[in-house]
């Protein structure tokens, strides 16, 4: 299971996790870097991620604290591609998906 945990740690996880997948969208919102303002706070909300993220392997273990940053960041950011961006997922890329849900649930026995 996982270990006990401050729950200010938890939060600084859930506001790592929230501002990678906004730097994410702002990244795909800026054209490759050509819209400057996107760019900009896509770089903002990145820095501030990883601060946030430090804060969190604090009292959350690294491995646990990455995991969970980078598969809940990447399952939201797939999911808001194809929502807000029309992308679409074959059936590789949905295997892919699944099995890094499979692999965050499996973090909670590391």
């Amino acid at each position: 299971m996982l270990p006990d945990f401050a729950p200010i740690h938890g939060l600084y996880l859930a506001i790592a996790i929230v501002l990678e997948i906004a730097a994410n969208v702002l990244m795909k919102r800026s054209h490759g870097f050509t819209y400057k303002r996107p760019a900009v706070a896509a770089i903002a909300c990145a820095l501030a991620a990883f601060t946030a993220l430090s804060y969190a392997i604090e009292g959350i273990q690294l491995s646990v604290a990455y995991g969970v940053w980078g598969g809940v960041g990447l399952i939201a950011t797939a999911a808001l591609g194809i929502t807000m961006f029309g992308e679409r997922l074959r059936r590789t890329g949905w295997l892919g998906l699944a099995l890094i849900t499979l692999g965050v649930g499996l973090m909670k026995f590391a």
